[in-house]
């Protein structure tokens, strides 16, 4: 990069540290965090069975999970948008969208190009508007092969979930997620319903997938988002 020919006012910029590089907008963490990228040392990789390296996408590795705790989310969405940094992202709007909006404060807000924000409002009024329906509509009662009181364990089974799951969905200070209230169901005895009812009915909630829809909309939204980005 610093063996290309340079000319005008910003010819020996990064040559020495009178002359730093200029980011504007940005901190020497942003740049710092940019360079690591572009080197290889923030990608998203794993090994193959010949040993080669390939890039995944599913499961962020440590160093660039580390991104949040370096960058502010403003920051990471900036520079997404100005360097098409998909793997950022992808991390960066699934971090978003576990925070309350109003976390990132104003100042946080303005930085965020408006077409994630608009994904982000999108996504943020599907989710809540099926965790009121979850919380709302009890999730079938499925009889165990082995239970003697079907109709006693789906009563206990509506009882339970109103007092539990539902009332973690409505939580005013508490975010719950999905896998939270999963792990819930499958640590606590359900008063009134047999274990056998209790493991048929969560492993139901599993194979509908009811529970577990939130993550099919934050990665339907970021399919979008990731056309967008690499589309202007």
């Amino acid at each position: 990069m610093f063996s290309l020919p340079r000319t005008g006012i910003c010819s020996d910029e990064g040559l020495t540290d009178n002359t730093p590089i200029v980011l504007h907008g940005h901190s020497s963490v942003d740049f710092n965090c940019l360079l690591d990228h572009l080197f290889g040392k923030l990608q998203d990789t794993d090994s193959d069975s010949n040993g080669d390296t390939e890039q995944v996408n599913n499961t962020p590795p440590e160093s660039v999970s580390t991104l949040v705790s370096l960058l502010t989310i403003s920051a990471i969405f900036d520079l997404c948008h100005q360097f098409k940094i998909l793997p950022w992202l992808t991390l960066a709007f699934r971090e978003l969208v576990s925070l309350p909006i109003e976390s990132l404060g104003p100042a946080g807000l303005e930085k965020i190009p408006a077409y994630i924000l608009h994904a982000l409002i999108q996504v943020k009024h599907q989710i809540s508007t099926h965790r009121l329906t979850l919380a709302a509509v009890v999730p079938p009662a499925m009889a165990g092969m082995l239970c003697h009181t079907p109709m006693s364990c789906a009563d206990g089974w509506e009882t339970g979930w109103k007092a539990g799951p539902a009332e973690m969905l409505r939580h005013p200070d508490i975010f719950y997620s999905s896998w939270d209230i999963l792990a819930h169901l499958n640590s606590v005895e359900i008063p009134q319903v047999c274990s056998d009812c209790q493991e048929s009915s969560v492993a139901n909630m599993k194979e509908t997938g009811c529970l577990l829809m939130e993550d099919g909309f934050v990665e339907d939204k970021l399919e979008g988002l990731r056309a967008w980005l690499m589309s202007h």
